[in-house]
């Protein structure tokens, strides 16, 4: 299912509230939206992109993209270096098993943030 939220008059203010306020920090526009929570440490943000309905549809990305990279080419260098040895555990152990805790943390995270992200817009709308 994918999360999206409405591209209106109002919603641009209580977007613009929130990183007014310190809640967001990052920046609206008519096509593309991209917010940073703030709050210490913070590697994820959320991006928006319009769609032909007049919707953001909201996702989740890394902060430092290049970091993640860094860390899956390490974990595909070592992984071969360790089949070519033929220590056949050991990619299973310290690559495909990490990485799928992390996917399944990434997505729980996503989920997490679009839902706060929606919480503050409506606390905004009913104040």
């Amino acid at each position: 299912m994918q999360r999206t939220l409405r591209k209106s008059d109002k919603n641009s203010k209580i977007l613009n509230k929130l990183i007014v306020n310190g809640f967001y920090s990052g920046y609206i526009r008519p096509e593309k939206l991209e917010l940073q929570r703030a709050y210490f440490p913070n590697n994820y943000r959320l991006i928006g992109t319009l769609n032909e309905n007049g919707y953001y549809d909201l996702k989740l990305d890394f902060k430092s993209p290049i970091a993640a990279k860094l860390a899956f080419g390490s974990g595909i260098l070592t992984s071969v270096i360790m089949l070519i040895k033929g220590f056949l555990l050991f990619p299973i152990i310290y690559f495909i098993l990490p990485f799928s805790i992390i996917y399944i943390r990434f997505k729980i995270k996503e989920k997490k943030e679009i839902n706060y992200l929606k919480d503050r817009i409506f606390d905004f709308e009913r104040s």
